[in-house]
């Protein structure tokens, strides 16, 4: 059993600026925020994503100034609005874009996953998703079945650099778990070049052979692995801690003014050394507040007030 185990500083320091990244994460859960923090601590720049509702990832890496090429499905904030940052980059010119649909963006990951260099698809045909050029030289082909006749469209393979995922426990060789929804997790790592797993914790081998059916990337799909807890914050890991609706709140808040992020920056991401003197910022009591009941999933607090 290899040991698979880094530091964030380490994984970090191995990404080239210009890499062609994808993220974990979708809607207010499983972001892996703080690799992206130190991304942005360590100045990597000129950075590409290939993403699907990264929305959280693409939010920061713009206001930090550190995004120029995105392939993407609809970022939005879940229940706050657009990304301002990203928004505000794109129509600058200071970011370059390719939008496609949620299906389409996951079936060019899929394909190279399973090594071929193109998938038919159906979404997209027809649509302004079609007519909206960006800066790839071909975004999809028209094609005929050569069975039927039928019109579909031809999505190209694309292949991340790296991929970064973040999960809720692995072991030391890189077998991960994830409870709940995974979104496009798996195939995301079966499509990059490399992926680098966050983890709210790294347990003994036994502990992920008690759970098979929660193993959603198998060891030899990753090559590094970083305990990192809370992780994800202040998107939420679901049996581990909620999302922090209040956090986000400023967070959005501060995206909608340049001279405003630039402060939340300053104090959340380039102040703090790193992943731990950034939760100690936040500190103990609001980490706590957070973590969930270990029969519900979720904090105590949000189940009363779902009910």
């Amino acid at each position: 059993m290899a040991d698979k185990v880094r530091s964030l500083q380490e994984v970090v320091a191995s990404i080239p600026d210009g890499a062609n990244l994808t993220f974990g994460g979708f809607a207010a859960y499983f972001t892996p925020l703080a690799l992206v923090r130190e991304l942005i601590r360590q100045g990597k720049r000129e950075l590409e994503m290939t993403s699907v509702a990264e929305c959280w990832v693409a939010d920061y890496l713009a206001g930090a100034g550190r995004i120029r090429r995105v392939r993407f499905s609809n970022f939005m904030f879940e229940g706050l609005g657009r990304c301002q940052n990203f928004a505000r980059g794109v129509e600058r010119g200071e970011i370059e874009v390719e939008d496609y649909s949620h299906f389409a963006i996951t079936s060019r990951l899929v394909a190279a996953g399973l090594g071929v260099p193109f998938l038919p698809i159906k979404p997209m045909a027809g649509t302004d998703l079609m007519r909206t050029r960006g800066f790839e030289a071909e975004k999809a082909r028209p094609f005929a079945c050569p069975f039927t006749g039928e019109p579909v469209l031809l999505v190209p393979a694309a292949r991340p650099d790296v991929a970064v995922l973040h999960v809720a426990r692995a072991d030391r060789d890189g077998n991960s778990q994830l409870f709940g929804y995974t979104a496009v997790v798996e195939e995301q790592a079966r499509a990059a070049q490399r992926v680098i797993v966050t983890t709210e914790e790294v347990v003994e081998d036994t502990v992920i052979r008690a759970q098979p059916e929660l193993t959603v990337l198998p060891s030899f799909l990753v090559d590094a692995v970083v305990e990192v807890p809370f992780g994800a914050h202040p998107t939420g890991m679901y049996r581990y801690y909620d999302p922090h609706f209040e956090f986000m709140r400023d967070y959005y808040a501060a995206s909608r003014d340049p001279a405003a992020f630039r402060a939340h920056l300053e104090e959340w991401v380039l102040g703090p050394a790193d992943h731990w003197a950034y939760l100690r910022k936040v500190g103990l009591r609001r980490l706590l507040a957070l973590r969930s009941d270990p029969g519900l999933g979720i904090a105590r607090m949000h189940a009363r007030t779902a009910t």
